[in-house]
């Protein structure tokens, strides 16, 4: 019994240790990284709960881009949104997002993954969160697409 107190004192005291080193500091600095290919968000809906999403969706998304980016190609995040209950549209919202890769202006864009799922004002952040997670894993996951051109 004392070797099991011991051993969770021991584990306790290094997580401690862990989680006050300068990794896990409020004053360590993150740097923020650019994505190589830029995202453009384009909107489709007319609800107020969508509206809020798209606008914070496109705030974040803006913030990763490249400042002036050298490539035609880009990720595209189609979203679409519809009142959950037309008769009471506060309430939350359906929406559908796509994300696509356009290697030019006209060209075809290739489909890449989807997701849909209910918004409403207090998880709105919860879903914007979970959008720019897969934005991340799509452009991780699907960047080599976007080659150099010789």
């Amino acid at each position: 019994m004392k070797l099991k107190y011991c051993l969770c004192a021991t584990i306790a005291l290094a997580v401690a240790v862990f989680c006050a080193s300068p990794a896990f500091s409020e004053e360590t600095v993150q740097l923020k990284k650019e994505r190589r290919t830029p995202v453009i968000v384009e909107y489709e809906g007319n609800d107020s709960i969508g509206n809020a999403l798209f606008t914070r969706l496109k705030a974040a998304v803006d913030s990763g881009n490249p400042a002036s980016p050298s490539r035609e190609a880009k990720f595209r995040i189609l979203l679409s949104t519809t009142s959950e209950f037309p008769s009471r549209p506060g309430v939350g919202s359906i929406y559908s997002a796509v994300w696509t890769l356009s290697m030019s202006e006209g060209a075809m864009e290739y489909y890449l993954v989807r997701d849909l799922g209910v918004v409403t004002p207090d998880t709105l952040e919860e879903v914007v969160s979970r959008i720019m997670g897969r934005t991340e894993g799509v452009s991780a996951r699907y960047g080599y697409l976007d080659r150099e051109k010789q």
